[in-house]
């Protein structure tokens, strides 16, 4: 190794060398060891310049500028969040993609040694889709002097709902990164831009916030792709990345199906609902329980009792002796949380914001009748119990029913038992109950229900109502007044108050729904068959998802697409005087009712242009005969 002497073509042998290295003179003693760093460096002649050495230069230079920086930081670098691995579910013009959360809890460490850097700097992710294998496709973006900037163009992008959004401070040699727009995040898309028949390469890249105090950009997590240069078809796949080609689904197929998620025991008016996001992995005939436990926050003598929704869990109860426990005890009640990917499905729930009247249900049957007010009771040092049921209060002639004796307040009498002019039923419970009269206004006789206005103020009977606890023993749980005005009347004979409470999912309410898994239907599969269809029809030249030639010379790769065939059959192509030209035996996934043909004959030989006849049996289930045209 000498200065300036870069090779000695007598002592090499034959090849390509494009690259060549070569160092100074510096002693090198017996058992010494010298470590060597050194940077191959490739520069992006200026678009529109002279795509020689001189014109790829000032790109070179700069990309040295960072290959020296990073020898001086002992290759020390902020870190672009962990590889999230995502997956591809083909349908009919649609992709679906979901991914898991992996990247989230991403950790780094070179900012962690910096006072006031975010280690956990992970921000959001970004989806990129092509049609070629190296994503040329979304390669549109460009510096400002025209070289390939190092970001590819998104399809789609969420991001955290935190604040940072819009494009990062630091440029790139003029471009900067684009953070999202809090979006919020989530974890899976469906694209339904697509074409039936063309192959789409998906990934999804996790990046992080960067750090414009030391002029950190954001960096993305690795998408890793080999490619073979000989034939350009891929070699090997990293996690973030799929491969996936719609299609039409085959004859008779019937998607997976969840039944709705119905409430079976409890009184919430919470609701929950589903999604399903991956339906090859929905199983057939299984059978879910939700279930909450609930928790109740006391506070002091002037709080008021609120029930709160401590978790819920998902089961399958498929086997009762045996149920499996999908989610456990999960506390992520809120409808701005997304659950997990459950086999196949992802649970959306609906609380209630807060426990109490549900005013919009709730009313009398007679807008003639004096506006009420429910709520819990409260005297002193005495709460009623908020017991989540709903009622009815049915008025009728006084001697409907009779209010119950009992002390409402300590020290003091209890409220007589009097013959009154409704009666109170627990709808939830479907039963009567008791409950307590007190009558504050005598205007309407002894047991009516009233109220009047004394002054400014507004003086009602209270109806107070008594159920038994868990103990079996009688308390109090709410009250009911009336609210007096001049435009209304008091409440009589064929009257009704109905009382809808907003209940929070708690301790007792089970819902249940049940699965059926995709499959194919065969009566249904033989009406499809008049749903085959050959594409493109004619084939003119070329077909629009036939993939780039792989040769330097040559026509390359055709096709042409046969959709909507049963999962098993066989395709036998003919000219029109009869003559077999190839055979093409199908059988494939419940998701794909596509087979192609590579326009080559059964000597192997491309195919020549006229009309052709094919013909699809697929056994049990019948045949279809059709035509097409080939057009060179």
């Amino acid at each position: 190794m000498l200065p300036g002497k870069f090779v000695d073509p007598s002592l090499i042998g034959r090849g390509d060398y494009d690259l060549f290295v070569s160092s100074g003179l510096f002693p090198l003693r017996a058992g010494q060891i010298e470590r060597i760093s050194y940077a191959v460096v490739f520069g992006n002649a200026v678009r529109g310049g002279n795509a020689d050495v001189s014109g790829a230069r000032p790109d070179a230079l700069r990309k040295q500028k960072f290959a020296r920086l990073a020898y001086q930081q002992n290759y020390k670098f902020a870190q672009a969040p962990l590889e999230p691995s995502l997956t591809a579910v083909p349908g009919d013009r649609r992709v679906t993609l979901y991914w898991d959360d992996k990247s989230e809890s991403s950790y780094d460490r070179f900012l962690a040694g910096i006072p006031g850097a975010p280690a956990r700097d992970f921000e959001g992710y970004r989806i990129y889709r092509s049609t070629d294998p190296a994503f040329e496709d979304a390669r549109v973006i460009t510096d400002a002097e025209g070289n390939p900037a190092p970001w590819l163009k998104p399809i789609a992008q969420f991001d955290l709902k935190d604040g940072i959004k819009g494009y990062h401070p630091v440029a790139f040699n003029g471009v900067q990164f684009y953070l999202g727009d809090d979006s919020g995040i989530q974890h899976s898309w469906v694209d339904t831009t697509v074409q039936n028949g063309q192959k789409y390469y998906y990934a999804i890249r996790a990046y992080d916030q960067g750090y414009a105090p030391l002029n950190i950009t954001p960096a993305e997590s690795n998408l890793k792709l080999s490619i073979d240069n000989v034939t350009g078809q891929v070699k090997e796949l990293g996690s973030s990345v799929a491969i996936v080609i719609p299609e039409a689904p085959v004859a008779g197929y019937l998607p997976a199906n969840i039944t709705p998620i119905t409430l079976i025991a409890g009184s919430t008016t919470g609701k929950i609902g589903y999604l399903v996001v991956d339906p090859t992995k929905v199983l057939d005939k299984h059978t879910y329980h939700i279930t909450f436990e609930d928790t109740v926050v006391s506070g002091g003598a002037n709080a008021v009792d609120t029930f709160k929704t401590k978790n819920f869990t998902l089961s399958d109860v498929t086997n009762l002796a045996r149920p499996d426990t999908l989610i456990d005890r999960s506390r992520a009640i809120s409808d701005t949380i997304e659950q997990p990917l459950i086999e196949g499905f992802r649970l959306l729930l609906r609380n209630e914001k807060v426990f109490g009247l549900n005013a919009t249900l709730s009313g009398w049957n007679s807008t003639a009748v004096w506006p009420f007010e429910f709520k819990q009771w409260k005297s002193g040092f005495v709460i009623g119990q908020q017991k989540p049921s709903d009622y009815k209060i049915v008025f009728g002639a006084v001697g409907i029913d009779t209010s119950t004796s009992f002390v409402v307040r300590r020290f003091t009498p209890p409220l007589p038992a009097i013959p009154v002019n409704f009666k109170i039923f627990n709808t939830s419970e479907n039963k009567k109950i008791q409950f307590a009269f007190k009558e504050n206004d005598t205007a309407g006789g002894a047991g009516v229900f009233s109220a009047s206005k004394v002054g400014f103020n507004n003086v009602s009977d209270i109806i107070i109502f008594l159920e038994r606890d868990t103990r079996d023993s009688l308390v109090i749980t709410w009250s009911f007044d009336a609210i007096y005005d001049s435009l209304h009347r008091r409440p009589g004979q064929g009257d009704t108050a109905t009382i809808v409470l907003s209940k929070l999912f708690r301790s007792g309410d089970v819902f249940e729904f049940k699965t059926k898994g995709q499959m194919v239907d065969s009566t249904r599969a033989k009406s499809d068959l008049d749903r085959i269809k050959v594409v493109p029809n004619p084939y003119i030249a070329a077909a629009t998802w036939e993939e780039q030639n792989p040769y330097s010379s040559g026509r390359g790769p055709r096709s042409m697409h046969f959709n909507h065939l049963p999962q098993r059959c066989t395709i036998r192509i003919y000219t029109v005087s009869g003559e077999l030209v190839a055979t093409i035996e199908h059988e494939s996934n419940l998701l794909d009712g596509t087979a192609e043909w590579n326009l080559l004959t059964k000597d192997n030989l491309a195919v020549s242009y006229g009309v052709y006849i094919y013909h699809v049996d697929a056994p049990d289930i019948g045949q279809k005969i059709g035509k097409f045209a080939v057009i060179k």
